[in-house]
């Protein structure tokens, strides 16, 4: 019997130990879902960090904003509307050495701009703007540089002279229909700047489009009324 009895409880013994195996397996599932949780945790590190990225690229795109409506460039918009404005009007292109371009682009300047500068009049019918040497002299550094000469008017142009009173007489054209747009500016080392300008007509279709080298402005005054920082060195197709 005692035999007997000792079995039984051996018997007991193992049916539990092979119970308590059963249930560590079971336990493990709950540790494997917990590994598997690792991945989504993963995902979410990588989407803040796209996220920094977009802030990143908003930065970018705030500061090429900011240096587009600086006003000590946009306001070169004029200069380079008087460039863009000849070669949509005549088909010539910015070659300052050229007389008849030179004064061309002089004319539509003073035409569309030159009523801001100091000491600017109308004759008396107001069919001529009038304008001082001075003046002619400080527009022709914004647009040509500062170290392009100016020429003699050709007799091919005859909408803008030069009387005996020193004078300079623009005649008073209405505006060509076209408009400018300042398109953006990218500044290089040396502080010049790349810009992109434009002209469209009323429906917002692109009529000219070009790359301008702004160079910085050796000194700055207010004889066209307006502030000018830079010249105009080169102008091509944008």
């Amino acid at each position: 019997m005692n035999r007997k009895l000792v079995a039984a409880i051996i018997s007991m013994m193992l049916a539990l130990s092979c119970s308590a195996c059963g249930g560590s397996s079971t336990s493990a599932g709950p540790n494997a879902a917990s590994e598997e949780k690792t991945a989504p945790d993963n995902e979410i590190v990588y989407e803040d960090l796209s996220e920094a990225d977009k802030d990143e690229g908003k930065t970018s795109t705030v500061q090429m904003e900011s240096t587009v409506v600086d006003e000590t460039l946009t306001c070169m918009l004029k200069p380079l509307d008087a460039i863009m404005v000849v070669e949509y009007v005549t088909s010539l292109g910015y070659v300052p050495d050229d007389p008849v371009i030179y004064w061309s682009i002089m004319y539509y300047y003073l035409c569309l701009y030159g009523p801001r500068a100091s000491g600017a009049s109308y004759d008396e019918k107001e069919e001529y703007l009038v304008v001082g040497a001075d003046i002619v002299r400080e527009a022709g550094r914004v647009l040509f540089g500062e170290t392009v000469s100016m020429p003699e008017i050709p007799d091919t142009i005859a909408r803008i002279s030069l009387h005996d009173d020193g004078n300079y007489y623009v005649k008073n054209d209405p505006r060509p229909d076209c408009y400018p747009e300042f398109v953006s500016a990218v500044k290089n080392s040396d502080g010049s700047y790349e810009a992109i300008a434009q002209l469209t007509d009323v429906h917002g279709n692109i009529l000219i489009n070009h790359s301008f080298h702004l160079a910085p402005k050796s000194t700055v005054n207010n004889l066209l009324g307006i502030q000018y920082y830079y010249t105009v060195n080169t102008a091509g197709v944008g």
